[in-house]
């Protein structure tokens, strides 16, 4: 018996807001003490991205509209990677969005953010992304193009199962990494140790042969005596 799921078919632009993130007008100025928390570009280095690793800075202006809090979605507009990642934090935790993120929250309590990651990081969308990209030397993806991504919407229950089985997928293939990296490791280590055996075995083979060469060559002078 088959099972049948009901799919909503809409836009991302529909069923997200999709924000730009903070312009700064001049170079980024670390501020520790007084400083904005805000996520570049560059923090965004897989899945997820904590707002505790955001940098202090120095803006100014209106920053309400460029908030990142848990559960937001960070798209990477710029570059040869635009994927997307999840923002993790605290209760009331929060940082500024600096472009090119784009920030995506869903509008709906039936759309999870998990699944909206998935679902742009996924090779139909992403082909949608390349058809929109703009820019020849520095790829961008236009708001427009973020906006007229098609997205398939199942139950929450689905999207639940969908993001779940992601997820144990991308553990799975980072512990055989692991894995694979740790016996490459050993294999080296063992092969190394097979070397240094070998060449211990033989200058201890050579050092005998000479001492028992030592030893005919004297007993050869006492007969000859």
């Amino acid at each position: 018996m088959s099972m049948s799921y009901s799919i909503k078919n809409i836009t991302l632009g529909e069923a997200c807001e999709i924000r730009a993130g903070y312009s700064a007008r001049a170079a980024l100025t670390e501020d520790a003490e007084k400083g904005v928390p805000a996520i570049q570009l560059r923090d965004l280095q897989g899945e997820w991205v904590s707002l505790s690793v955001a940098g202090k800075y120095a803006l100014d202006g209106k920053l309400d509209r460029y908030l990142v809090e848990h559960g937001d979605v960070l798209f990477r507009s710029r570059g040869d990677n635009n994927t997307a990642s999840i923002a993790i934090g605290g209760v009331g935790e929060a940082a500024v969005a600096l472009l090119p993120v784009m920030v995506i929250r869903p509008s709906g309590d039936d759309l999870l953010p998990e699944y909206v990651a998935w679902s742009i990081n996924q090779h139909e969308a992403q082909r949608h992304l390349d058809l929109g990209a703009r820019g020849t030397k520095l790829r961008m993806i236009p708001k427009e193009c973020l906006e007229t991504l098609p997205l398939h919407i199942p139950s929450l229950a689905v999207q639940r199962m969908i993001t779940e089985l992601d997820a144990l997928s991308a553990t799975e293939t980072q512990l055989l990494h692991e894995l694979a990296d740790t016996k490459r490791k050993f294999t080296r280590f063992a092969l190394l140790q097979q070397v240094r055996n070998a060449q211990l075995h033989g200058n201890e083979a050579e050092h005998n042969g000479a001492h028992r060469s030592s030893k005919s060559s004297g007993k050869l002078q006492r007969t000859n005596s």
